[in-house]
């Protein structure tokens, strides 16, 4: 499955001249600590390019990519964004980590069905063939049951001479966020670090939070008769017709209704969409159906609630990958939704991703 962003750089283009371009235009404030990452993918970038590499990596000590981790907000998307399309190679993918995870189990299910062998070995050489560099945003692992899996399949693929670079909230050693038997990741961990470079991202800023408020709301709170005003008031602003369409989405089987304007504005509650059995692979088809997503209702959320919240993040996370725009009416500003329970750690990440949906930048992506 290639990759939407394939375009690649002019080879003169280094990243170092590209941060300082964007530096120059007033995009981003010029960073130390991301200067030093960017160095470290540059170096990666270069080697890419030449025909060394591949000798280099038959070296048994060779580290094959570099894993980038740092608090929410530090500009660590960006600059994996910034090395991906410099990098000179055809066969090169970045995809979310949840997605990646979804298609792994559909792959492998496929091909246990076909019986030609091992399907975590074989997915690992297909995956080799479709692609020598893979970049995963957001790598964090929260299903024990997923430990040899992750282990087997990227030995398979640094074996194969497979460049891995990503993004990670967590060092390696707290990549998993389960919070039972850890220790069934100890070989993963151990893996990540021997193979891949570890770099700390420690800028001491969010950018996400300090980005320009939109001019135009598109997050309303309390809930009650404003919220329901605001909501009507969005809906006869962005809409040519203020009468949605009962349309479905389908995903495995299972069927969730929703009303559709326009044929890419759809309007849910939060009980529709969090507090129902559904999961990544539903959040990634609506992300790749809709262009605005209106969500309403979104209440604070107690620690008996964790498992809402869970799916709370994975929806955001999903929006926020596809650029899917979100306009929401909550009980509470962002950083008040969920401050106690399981997963409080990871939701920060979304509270910065919800503050960072509301600006101009975000909205005009």
């Amino acid at each position: 499955m290639p990759s939407k962003k394939q375009a690649s750089a002019a080879p003169d283009a280094s990243l170092q001249a590209r941060y300082d371009r964007q530096v120059t235009a007033g995009c981003i404030k010029d960073d130390a600590a991301q200067r030093n990452v960017l160095a470290l993918l540059e170096d990666l970038a270069g080697g890419l390019g030449q025909k060394s590499l591949a000798r280099l990596f038959r070296k048994p000590e060779a580290r094959r990519g570099l894993y980038i981790w740092g608090n929410v907000g530090r500009g660590k998307s960006m600059l994996m964004e910034m090395f991906f399309e410099a990098v000179p190679l055809e066969k090169k993918r970045r995809v979310h980590f949840h997605a990646f995870m979804q298609e792994v189990h559909a792959r492998i299910h496929r091909l246990r069905q076909e019986g030609r062998g091992d399907p975590v070995a074989l997915l690992a050489q297909q995956l080799a063939q479709e692609a020598s560099l893979l970049c995963f945003d957001e790598l964090q692992a929260t299903d024990v049951a997923d430990a040899t899996l992750l282990y087997r399949l990227f030995s398979g693929l640094f074996e194969a001479e497979v460049v891995v670079v990503s993004t990670s909230n967590h060092p390696p050693a707290n990549l998993y966020t389960g919070g039972v038997q850890r220790e069934r990741f100890a070989k993963f961990i151990t893996l990540i670090e021997e193979k891949m470079q570890v770099a700390a991202l420690s800028s001491p800023a969010d950018y996400r939070q300090m980005q320009m408020k939109s001019l135009e709301q598109v997050y309303f709170y309390p809930l009650g008769a404003a919220a329901e005003a605001f909501v009507a008031g969005v809906i006869e602003r962005i809409c040519a017709s203020s009468k949605p369409k009962s349309d479905t989405l389908a995903v495995h089987g299972r069927t969730t209704m929703f009303s559709l304007y326009d044929e890419s504005i759809g309007r849910f509650t939060f009980r529709e969409l969090c507090e129902s059995a559904l999961g990544p692979a539903d959040y990634l088809a609506l992300a790749g159906r809709l262009d605005t997503l209106i969500l309403t209702n979104i209440p604070r959320l107690s620690p008996e609630k964790r498992n809402e919240a869970k799916r709370f993040v994975t929806l955001i996370d999903a929006l926020y990958e596809h650029k899917v725009k979100l306009i929401a009416t909550a009980a509470a500003p962002p950083q008040e939704l969920y401050s106690e329970g399981d997963g409080t750690f990871e939701f920060q990440r979304t509270v910065s991703r919800l503050v960072e949906m509301q600006s101009q930048q975000y909205m005009q992506k």
